[in-house]
C-alpha cells in the first residue's frame, strides 16, 4: 500500500501506534503482549473499514461534484423550489401540500385580491415592468402607437382630473342612449316612455360593445371556418354567475348588486326612494332573463349549440313580438346594427345567422313583455354604467370595492395603477406587447418552446397509438390534427414592422385629458372593428392577445396553440434551468393546450377547424366513458375554502387537457434524456432526481391561497379546477408519478383507479 493509503488510514482511525523495538514491550508479560497484540489487529481491522468507508465517501463526494450544477441559474431555480416545499409533509399522502405548503404559508392574500397564487404573482411582474414602460416620458421619435398607449395611461392614472370632470363626463352617454329613467328630470334622466325603440336602444349600447339581452357578434363558421358568419348567443349579466341570480342560497349577492345600481343612480342624482324601487324592478327583471338561460353544463356540444338560419328563418322560428308594448324585428334590429356608422354592410333576409341558444331566444321576448318600458330601459343603460363605474370619481371606485367584498372577499380597491396598466394592455395590447418584448424577452425561448412542442407532439403520437378506444381510421385523423396545430409563440410578427404597427392603431384618438372619452372612443373603436369583419377575409395567422399577458391558448377554429412571450419566463420557462423544470412547467402547457384539441368540446372540429363528426360513433362513445371516470373523479373533490365539490362537467374539459399535458411532458422529458444519453446535473441542497424535480415543477405552478368567497365563485364560474386539484387529479392519474415517489397503492396519490383519456 502506499504511505498515502497508510497515513489516510492513521488519520481515519484517530490514532498513532508505534512499531519500533525494544522499549515497554518486552517488559510485558504474555498476558499484556497477548491483549495489545489483539488490541492492534482490531484498530488495524478498523482502520483498513476506515480506508474503505473513506475511499466510498471520497468517491460520491467527486461524483456530486460532477453531477451537481452550481450555476447561479441552477442555484436560483433550486431556491425556487425548496422555498415553496413543506418537507413535513410526506409527497404520497398530499403531493399539493407537500409542494406548495412553504408557499402558502408565506404567501398572504393581500386585501385587494380575492385569491393569490404562482399565475397571479408572476402577473404582479409583468405588470411592474408594464408600468415603467407606460410612465416614460413621450419622445418625438417615438412611434405613434407607442404615444397613444403611454397618453391613454396617463389619462387613466390622472384620479385628480377624473375627480374634477366629475359625473358630467357621463352625461352625453346617458342622453345619446334616450336617458335613464331612474334620474327623473336630472341631467342624463330625461327619458320619455313615448320615444322608447328597444331596437334604437339595443343597437346603441352595442355601438359601444355592450350586449345586454342580445349577444351578437361575428366569429368564423364553425362549419366553414374561412367565412365568417353572424351569432347570437345568451347574454352575460351583471353578476359574474348566473347562480347568483337564480340559485337562493345567494341572496346577500342579489342585494349586494342592487345596493351598487341604486347607489350608482343615487350619485348621478336620482331620488334614494325611486332608485329602490326601480333597481328592484331591474334586478328581478334580470333574475327572469337568467332564468331562461342555459346552463353552462348544457353548453358542451358544438353541434347541439350551432342552429343555423337565415333571417327570414329566424323571424318565423324565433318569436317576435305581437303587440304595441314591444316593437322588434329581426330583420330591423340586425340591418340596424350593420348599418352603424364606419360599418355599413348590407343584410337582407338571406343572411345567414347562427343562434346558439335558441331555448333562450324562443323565451326573451315573453320575459320582455311582462315588464314595462321603464324597467328595460333602466336595466340596458345600468348594464352600461356598471361597466364604466372605474372611470368615474374614486366615489363611485368605492361602491365597487363594497359589491366585490361580498362577491368576492377583496376588502380594498385594486391600485390605480394597475387597473390602467391592466386596461391599456387589453386595448392596445400590440403597442404594449411590442415595448414589453424589446427589452423582456429572450429570443432563444421561441424555439426552445418550439423544440418542445415538437416533442410533446411526438410523445401525443406515441400514445394515440396505444390507446386501445381508438379504432385506426379515427386514430391516423387524430394524428394528421395533431400535426396540423399551429405554433403561435412569443408575439406577431408584424408588431416588430414599425409600418403595421402604425396601421394598426391609425384610427385611435387619445387624449389625456379625457379619459372617460378616451375609453368610449375605444369601445366604438373595438365595435366597429368586430363587425366590418363580417365580410373580411380569415386569417388563421392572427393573434387574439397581447404577448405581455401570462396566459396560454388553444383554439379550435384555428386549430392552433398560443404562447405570449410574458408566460415564457421563471417558474414556467428559463433557458438555463434544468430541463426537467422547463418539461414540468411550460411543457406540460404546450400539452395541456395541445390536449385541447382533443378534449370534449375540441375533439368535435377537424385538423381544419370545421365543426364536424370525424370520429365514429362507437369511437365516440368510447370517449364519453373515459371522460366520464374523469367528470366523476374531479366532481368528488370539495374544496376546503368554499366547502363545495367541483363541478366535473363544468371543468372537464381542462381537467382533461391537464392529464394529457402532464403525461405527454413527462414522455417527451424522459425521450430528451434518452436522447442525450445521461441524466442531468442535480441541483444544489436538492435530494431529487429530475424525474421528481419534473412533478415538483409542475405542482407548483398551481399554489394558491383563496379566500371563501373567491372558491366559490371559482367553482361556479370557472371551467379550470382549483389549482389545489389540477396537481392531485393528475398525480393520481399518473403511474410515472407513483413510481418516481415510491407511492404505495394504498397511498392518498395512488389510488388503484386511474382515469386516463390521452
Amino acid at each position: 500500500m502506499s504511505s498515502k493509503f497508510q497515513e489516510s488510514q492513521l488519520e481515519l482511525a484517530g490514532s498513532s501506534i508505534s512499531f519500533s523495538k525494544g522499549g515497554k514491550w518486552l517488559g510485558r508479560t504474555i498476558l499484556e503482549r497477548t491483549l495489545l497484540l489483539l488490541v492492534v489487529i482490531l484498530l488495524l481491522g478498523i482502520a483498513a473499514l476506515a480506508v474503505a468507508l473513506g475511499l466510498v465517501v471520497t468517491t460520491q463526494k467527486d461524483t456530486e461534484v460532477t453531477e451537481i450544477c452550481h450555476s447561479e441559474e441552477c442555484t436560483r431555480a433550486a431556491a425556487r423550489i425548496l422555498n415553496s416545499l413543506d418537507m413535513s409533509v410526506n409527497p404520497c399522502d398530499n403531493f399539493y401540500d407537500f409542494a406548495c405548503g412553504s408557499w402558502r404559508k408565506s404567501n398572504v392574500i393581500p386585501e385587494d385580491r380575492s385569491s393569490i397564487d404562482v399565475v397571479v404573482s408572476l402577473r404582479d411582474k409583468v405588470q411592474i415592468i408594464l408600468k415603467y414602460l407606460l410612465e416614460v416620458e413621450n419622445r418625438a421619435s417615438d412611434l405613434s402607437a407607442f404615444k397613444s398607449a403611454r397618453d391613454l395611461y396617463a389619462s387613466c392614472v390622472n384620479e385628480d382630473l377624473i375627480e374634477k370632470r366629475n359625473i358630467s363626463v357621463a352625461i352625453p352617454l346617458l342622453e345619446e342612449l334616450g336617458g335613464w329613467p331612474v334620474l327623473g328630470n336630472q341631467l342624463g334622466g330625461n327619458w320619455k316612455e313615448s320615444e322608447f325603440d328597444l331596437i334604437k336602444l339595443l343597437v346603441g349600447v352595442l355601438k359601444y360593445y355592450h350586449k345586454p339581452l342580445i349577444q351578437m357578434d361575428i366569429e368564423n363558421d364553425l362549419k366553414e371556418t374561412t367565412k365568417k358568419i353572424i351569432y347570437l348567443d345568451q347574454p352575460e349579466f351583471g353578476l359574474p354567475s348566473r347562480a347568483y341570480l337564480v340559485e337562493p342560497q345567494y341572496e346577500d349577492r342579489r342585494q349586494a348588486y342592487k345596493k351598487l345600481a341604486v347607489s350608482v343612480a343615487v350619485f348621478f342624482g336620482a331620488d334614494p326612494n325611486v332608485a329602490e324601487t326601480d333597481m328592484q324592478d331591474v334586478l328581478k327583471f334580470e333574475i327572469d332573463i337568467a332564468n331562461i338561460t342555459m346552463k353552462s353544463e348544457d353548453r358542451r356540444n358544438a353541434e347541439e349549440l350551432y342552429n343555423a338560419f337565415t333571417i327570414n328563418e329566424l323571424s318565423k322560428n324565433i318569436t317576435e313580438p305581437k303587440n304595441d308594448t314591444i316593437e322588434f324585428t329581426w330583420l330591423r334590429y340586425i340591418k340596424s346594427v350593420m348599418s352603424l356608422p364606419n360599418v355599413a354592410i348590407s343584410i337582407n333576409t338571406s343572411e345567414p345567422v347562427v343562434v346558439l341558444a335558441p331555448s333562450y331566444y324562443r323565451k326573451l321576448f315573453n320575459v320582455v313583455q311582462k315588464y314595462d318600458k321603464r324597467t328595460i330601459a333602466n336595466y340596458l343603460v345600468w348594464r352600461v354604467m356598471q361597466t364604466m363605474i372605474l372611470n368615474l370619481p374614486k366615489r363611485f371606485k368605492d361602491l365597487m370595492t363594497d359589491f366585490k367584498e361580498v362577491i368576492y372577499g377583496m376588502s380594498m380597491s385594486i391600485a390605480r395603477w394597475k387597473i390602467c396598466v391592466n386596461y391599456v394592455n387589453d386595448v392596445m395590447g400590440n403597442a404594449v406587447g411590442r415595448l414589453f418584448i424589446e427589452k423582456n424577452f429572450d429570443e432563444s425561448a421561441k424555439s426552445s418552446a418550439l423544440a418542445m412542442g415538437s416533442d410533446i407532439r411526438h410523445a401525443f403520437s406515441e400514445i394515440l397509438e396505444e390507446l386501445d378506444w381508438m379504432d385506426n381510421n379515427t386514430r391516423r385523423l387524430a394524428e394528421e390534427k395533431a400535426m396540423s396545430i399551429l405554433e403561435l409563440i412569443g408575439y406577431p410578427n408584424e408588431i416588430v414592422n414599425n409600418t403595421i404597427l402604425e396601421k394598426i392603431y391609425e384610427n385611435v384618438t387619445v387624449d389625456r385629458n379625457t379619459y372617460f372619452e378616451n375609453v368610449l372612443q375605444i369601445q366604438k373603436r373595438t365595435a366597429i372593428e368586430v363587425l366590418r369583419s363580417l365580410r373580411k377575409e380569415y386569417d388563421r395567422n392572427r393573434w387574439f392577445s397581447s404577448p405581455a399577458i401570462v396566459n396560454a391558448f388553444y383554439s379550435s377554429v384555428q386549430n392552433a396553440i398560443t404562447f405570449p412571450a410574458a408566460i415564457l419566463q421563471p417558474p414556467f420557462y428559463a433557458t438555463n434551468q434544468p430541463k426537467s423544470m422547463n418539461y414540468g412547467g411550460i411543457g406540460v402547457i404546450i400539452g395541456h393546450e395541445i390536449t385541447h384539441g382533443f378534449d370534449d368540446t375540441g375533439r368535435q372540429f377537424n385538423k381544419d377547424g370545421n365543426l364536424q363528426q370525424w370520429w365514429s360513433d362507437d369511437v365516440i362513445q368510447r370517449f364519453k366513458t373515459k371522460t366520464k371516470c374523469i367528470v366523476d373523479q374531479y366532481g368528488s373533490y370539495l374544496l376546503p375554502e368554499a366547502n363545495m365539490t367541483l363541478n366535473g362537467i363544468n371543468t372537464q374539459g381542462e381537467n382533461i387537457a391537464d392529464n394529457g399535458g402532464l403525461k405527454q411532458s413527462f414522455r417527451a422529458y424522459r425521450s430528451w434524456v434518452k436522447k442525450r444519453g445521461k441524466e442531468e446535473q442535480r441541483l444544489p441542497g436538492l435530494n431529487f432526481n429530475h424525474n421528481q424535480l419534473f412533478f415538483i415543477s409542475f405542482a407548483q405552478l398551481w399554489c394558491q391561497n383563496m379566500r371563501q368567497q373567491a372558491g366559490i365563485d371559482k367553482i361556479l364560474t370557472d371551467t379550470h379546477s382549483p389549482g389545489r386539484f389540477r396537481v392531485i387529479g393528475p398525480l393520481q392519474n399518473s403511474r410515472e408519478f407513483a413510481e418516481s415517489f415510491g407511492c404505495k397503492t394504498t397511498d392518498y396519490m395512488n389510488p388503484e383507479k386511474k382515469c386516463n383519456v390521452w
